[in-house]
């Protein structure tokens, strides 16, 4: 009886541990309190989480009037963002927020990264949209869009100090690969 007490109980538990919600696996909007986000998978695989407001989601960074995408290459490297006391300081509250977010998911990020991808206006420096992308078998997969409209709201407003090149662009495109601890 004790053996089968146990047994139950370890069955339990696995499928507990097995039953964590993919709330990503298919194309679909997410209709929330206040909010809409746009979850694209693509080849069944890659998730971009969006908030259906964004303007620049799908649109190429380019030279403000012209018609072809600017790509930072080696070949015409400029930073687009001055290494000034902003861009450390808000540097290091990105990695704060990220980490706030995920505080209730720590340790089972671990080995995975987000990529986060923000549109900066380039009239004003601000963040202007944030942009999450992951593949829908890790962890991030789990994670309900409440966590990453925290992330959005916190980011969006944030100010850089940008280049001269960076003025000329439609919006400053950049991302970042991050590993919540």
């Amino acid at each position: 009886m004790k053996n089968i007490f146990i047994l139950i109980s370890l069955l339990y538990n696995v499928s507990l541990t097995l039953a964590q919600t993919n709330y990503y696996t298919t194309t679909k909007t997410f209709n929330e309190q206040g909010y809409t986000y746009q979850c694209d998978v693509v080849k069944g695989r890659g998730v971009t989480l969006y908030n259906k407001n964004n303007k620049w989601t799908y649109v190429d960074q380019m030279k403000k009037g012209s018609n072809t995408p600017f790509y930072v290459t080696p070949e015409n490297f400029s930073p687009l963002y001055v290494n000034d006391k902003s861009k450390a300081y808000n540097d290091s509250i990105f990695k704060v927020i990220v980490n706030n977010a995920f505080a209730n998911y720590k340790g089972k990020m671990k080995g995975f990264e987000l990529i986060i991808i923000t549109c900066t206006d380039s009239e004003t420096g601000r963040i202007s949209e944030v942009i999450f992308d992951f593949p829908n078998f890790t962890p991030y997969a789990t994670v309900p869009v409440s966590v990453y409209r925290e992330i959005e709201t916190k980011l969006i407003g944030l100010k850089y100090t940008l280049t001269p090149l960076a003025k000329t662009l439609n919006y400053v495109y950049q991302w970042w690969p991050i590993e919540p601890k």
